[in-house]
């Protein structure tokens, strides 16, 4: 039985931010995973992968982003994912200065967008030493928009863009937006069922969210991201919002040690359908091998004469 998660809050550059830390029984601390969701869905939906993590005996702070959820911040909705970035490199601030968790053996998990930010997040901290990518969707914003909209939805999106920027440099307030809006007969009804299961998510988000987007690259900056073990676990079915040749495009500019593992599940099975135990698994496995067996860099003493003479004689 997972252990019911304590509500915690943690400061991301002056905005308290809300989480649910799970805490596995234990003999001493362990290692400890952030978990991030996509745009503006909140923490309750981590609830679904957190338990198989603290199963495994790690220990797991599932995070609402700032403005997003029971997280502070105003206006409500801004799906900004460089500050994202920022909230999940905060709440490893967080997650280190509990007694519970081994500070020096910490990881990242996100889903669809939320992986891409995780990745970037673990580019800029080294405390960072291993990420998890499931279902991943955006390397690059602009390609992705292009790709989902066409150019002519991309155009037509920078006049709304244009039309928000004049609203704002006059005081008003950026538009709101929906913050899922899904074609297809499994997935139309899924953001009406997510505000029903989760009374805090908000089915909407602030159109210069699209502005953020458009200049969010973390393909750009991957092959940074080595030697921290990078594992991608992608949807090889139908699946028109977590594009495998972005996912695939990503991958093949990370370096080593890395993992991408293509599942035979379409745009719902890593989330609620048959392939969520099987890409769990491969996550838990991952983070066991890296966090938990895998040996610490350590630093080489500063050479003395006694020590170099030792080792000469």
């Amino acid at each position: 039985m997972t252990p019911r998660p304590e509500q915690v809050m943690f400061n991301s550059l002056g905005t308290s931010c809300a989480a649910d830390l799970y805490v596995p029984e234990a003999d001493g601390p362990v290692p400890g995973l952030v978990l991030g969701h996509s745009g503006v869905m909140v923490k309750e939906a981590l609830a679904a992968f957190a338990p198989h993590f603290v199963h495994a005996g790690f220990a797991v702070l599932a995070i609402d982003y700032r403005t997003v959820g029971t997280s502070e911040g105003e206006p409500r909705g801004q799906d900004y994912p460089q500050r994202q970035v920022e909230d999940f490199r905060s709440a490893i601030s967080y997650l280190q200065s509990r007694p519970e968790v081994d500070a020096a053996r910490i990881g990242l998990w996100g889903v669809s967008i939320g992986g891409s930010v995780a990745v970037q997040a673990a580019v800029l901290d080294r405390r960072a030493r291993c990420v998890v990518v499931q279902s991943p969707s955006v390397w690059n914003g602009w390609r992705y928009l292009e790709r989902l909209l066409g150019r002519s939805g991309v155009h037509a999106l920078r006049d709304r863009l244009d039309e928000d920027w004049q609203r704002r440099y006059e005081g008003g307030a950026s538009a709101r937006v929906p913050h899922l809006s899904l074609d297809g007969e499994t997935v139309r009804d899924t953001p009406d069922l997510a505000a029903e299961m989760f009374p805090s998510y908000r089915n909407e988000k602030t159109l210069d969210s699209a502005e953020h987007l458009l200049t969010f690259a973390p393909e750009d900056l991957i092959h940074r991201l080595a030697p921290t073990p990078l594992l991608m676990i992608a949807n090889g079915g139908w699946d028109p919002y977590h594009m495998l040749e972005e996912a695939q495009s990503a991958y093949a500019k990370a370096g080593e040690p890395k993992r991408l593992e293509v599942l035979p599940y379409d745009v719902l099975g890593l989330y609620t359908g048959p392939g969520l135990d099987e890409a769990m698994g491969l996550a838990v496995d991952w983070f066991d091998r890296y966090l938990r067996k895998t040996r610490l860099v350590t630093t080489t003493p500063t050479p003395t004469r006694e020590s170099v003479a030792a080792m000469t004689q």
